[in-house]
């Protein structure tokens, strides 16, 4: 009796299956990749209780024939491939003509399916991979798949499914990297008949990146330009390093417009944050290549998430070049942002209307035109400050209120204080019947002061206490850095800025507190000196070396041998001297000077395992000891500054793009805008 025996179609089809379909979202993966090589434009994704009772995908792409229609569900049955030319230059996302028979062998399926040339279309269902119906239908041009009770007939694969809230978020996951590969493609998609995912279709890459980061992380994403290098392209949106995650959840990776995991893309991305993140955190962003088809494998995986490049080195240079110019040409500061909050009622006084004591327009009317204007004060509020009494006598009110003109935003109106005339801007919204009304009847929203209508001598009979200095101050004249390095007495040299800054003081004596044009400005000290000397130290052309009393004989496994071999050259410079000793081993002569012997044989595995990963050999114990020398030369925290070297090392730190982090990736400046500062004290509209 025969042991060998071949496998019934029904059971080949299964076992296929079980390696395409694993959840809803492979199902929606593979028919919206079909949707995509038609040429669609409009893609919509519809899934009830997680995709498993219901599924649907509708394009307008093509559409089939009713010829070819049938034939789509058979195994290996594909419009994609002809020759096996074809199979090295794959440029479609499917091509292997196993989806649409794996998942009609484990669900029931209904295909509407239409050609732009004809009058009617075709409609087929089919029951377990059989077509049980064929008609001609009525229906738009495109292809609509519905696909209803996966795993019906295979009840044992339904127990490894989750709950219907975790399959649909598979499916929605699958869509959103769909929107990002494809941005001029609109994509709708609708659970439980909501509507939660919807992206324009304009071809701007940005549109479906917010859908899929949200509105806090996109706000701290970088835009990667484009950058080519022997062939390979790549862009995209990155974070800023201090908005690190503590997984790689949020890194997204596309090669030709087709979603992947790749460890050379993921290890280049990774590479270019190096010292610049926190330890433990990673990066996030949607990284984009596009490199020649016979140079990159995608027939590796059944699922194609995975590929297989033929030049790594030059996928990873690309992607590293490429983030390291981003984070290279942004600033990297973290900003303060004010809370939101709902605005407060109309008919409430507002804080500043009582600090600065203008009357609001229900007042005006009911009071004398040269009585002094004070507001009455709740017992629940403190004391409020008051003018002082030299300006508290000169504020008269205007003999009439001015008019207000139809349409015009906002009503400005005029105030005599200090013998100067100080213009009231009021920021209110009403129609266009209401602007008519007189002024008194109209609601106030929020009063302000023009800064420029104050000069010093007002500011000075005003007080601190009332009004905050509004006149520019003088820059004082620049003098000798006092921080030097702790290898040099001689004082670091500044740079000039583009935008002058000043220093306002010191908190804590540990963060240097500055304005500029934009905002104020938060300084870590010591963190930022740390980062000088770790850019000094790493810049070293000439790395100090320790020559070896006999050479250390390093044994290696083959793999490690062959990375280390092609990259001698790159490793002498960073302060080795190492050549090869017998098969699979290595002579290492000499050292850098602050590397413990002891360290050389697991030293070299590191710059191994580096190189093999297509990362730069630098070992990370190289770069923490001179973490450690930075740490140990830089001012600390605590100590004492003068306010001149306070200012001179703040312009340093802003003339310098590579100081945005400490080495351990600690923010070194943080900002906080005049808006925001503004949205704190209420003195614009939220």
């Amino acid at each position: 009796m025969p042991i060998i025996h071949e496998l019934s179609s029904h059971l080949a089809d299964l076992i296929a299956a079980g390696e395409v379909v694993e959840r809803p979202a492979s199902v929606a993966k593979e028919l919206i990749e079909n949707a995509i090589d038609a040429n669609a434009t409009q893609i919509t994704v519809e899934i009830e209780h997680g995709g498993i009772s219901y599924l649907r995908i509708a394009d307008n792409g093509c559409g089939m024939s009713p010829e070819d229609a049938p034939i789509a569900f058979r195994r290996h049955a594909t419009s994609k491939l002809r020759t096996e030319e074809d199979l090295s230059a794959i440029g479609t996302l499917g091509f292997r003509g196993e989806a649409l028979a794996a998942i009609a062998s484990v669900s029931r399926i209904d295909l509407f399916t239409k050609q732009a040339d004809t009058l009617a279309g075709m409609h087929i269902h089919l029951e377990a991979g059989t077509i049980t119906e064929q008609e001609d239908a009525g229906c738009v041009t495109g292809t609509t798949m519905i696909v209803r009770d996966l795993f019906f007939n295979t009840p044992a694969r339904m127990k490894f499914l989750r709950k219907d809230f975790t399959e649909a978020g598979y499916v929605i996951g699958v869509v959103e990297h769909a929107a990002m590969s494809h941005p001029e493609i609109a994509f709708t998609m609708i659970r439980d008949g909501r509507q939660v995912f919807a992206t324009p279709g304009n071809g701007k890459l940005i549109a479906p990146v917010f859908s899929v980061f949200g509105k806090e992380m996109t706000a701290n994403l970088i835009e990667v330009p484009k950058f080519s290098r022997e062939n390979v392209s790549a862009w995209g949106y990155i974070t800023k390093p201090h908005a690190g995650r503590p997984n790689r959840s949020m890194q997204h990776f596309f090669v030709n417009g087709r979603y992947i995991k790749s460890r050379v893309m993921q290890a280049a991305l990774e590479e270019a944050y190096r010292n610049r993140i926190i330890t433990g955190k990673y990066p996030s962003g949607a990284i984009f290549l596009t490199l020649p088809l016979h140079l990159v494998d995608v027939n590796v995986h059944p699922a194609k998430t995975e590929v297989k490049f033929a030049q790594e080195k030059n996928v990873f240079d690309g992607v590293y070049i490429a983030c390291k110019n981003a984070l290279e040409q942004n600033d990297n500061v973290p900003e303060i942002r004010a809370a939101d909050k709902k605005p407060a009622r109309e008919d409430k006084i507002s804080a500043e209307q009582q600090t600065l004591m203008i009357p609001t327009r229900e007042e005006v009317p009911s009071m004398p035109k040269t009585q002094a204007v004070q507001q009455p004060m709740r017992e629940s509020q403190s004391p409020a400050r008051t003018l002082p009494k030299t300006a508290e006598k000169q504020v008269t009110m205007p003999s009439d209120p001015p008019e207000v003109k139809k349409g015009k935003y906002p009503v400005v109106d005029t105030y005599q204080m200090l013998g100067r005339t100080i213009k009231v801007r009021t920021l209110h919204k009403e129609t266009a019947e209401s602007q008519a009304m007189p002024l008194h009847q109209s609601r106030v929203k929020k009063p302000y002061i023009d800064a420029d209508d104050f000069g010093e001598e007002e500011e000075r009979k005003l007080g601190w206490d009332y009004l905050p200095q509004m006149a520019p101050q003088k820059q004082p004249p620049k003098q000798e850095d006092a921080f030097q390095d702790s290898e040099s007495s001689q004082p670091v040299q500044t740079q000039n800025t583009e935008n002058s800054v000043r220093v306002l003081g010191e908190a804590f004596r540990t963060y240097i507190i500055a304005e500029d044009e934009t905002g104020m400005l938060l300084i870590d000290k010591h963190a930022a000196h740390e980062r000088m000397i770790f850019n000094r130290l790493r810049k070293e052309v000439d790395i100090p070396k320790q020559g070896l009393l006999s050479p250390v004989i390093c044994e290696v496994t083959p793999a490690e041998y062959a990375a280390l071999s092609e990259q001698l050259e790159e490793i002498q410079k960073i302060g080795f001297e190492i050549d090869s000793f017998g098969q699979n081993s290595f002579a290492v002569r000499a050292v850098p000077a602050y590397l413990d012997s002891a360290s050389i044989p697991e030293t070299l595995c590191e710059m191994a395992d580096k190189l093999m990963n297509n990362r730069v050999p630098v070992p990370d114990r190289l770069d923490d000891l001179i973490h450690t020398v930075s740490c140990k030369a830089a001012i600390k925290a605590g100590m004492n500054t003068s306010l001149q070297e306070m200012q001179d090392f703040c312009e340093r730190v802003l003339a310098d793009s590579e100081i945005t982090c400490c080495p351990h990736g600690r923010p070194v400046t943080v900002r906080l805008s005049r808006y925001e500062l503004d949205k704190m004290f209420k003195r614009v509209n939220q």
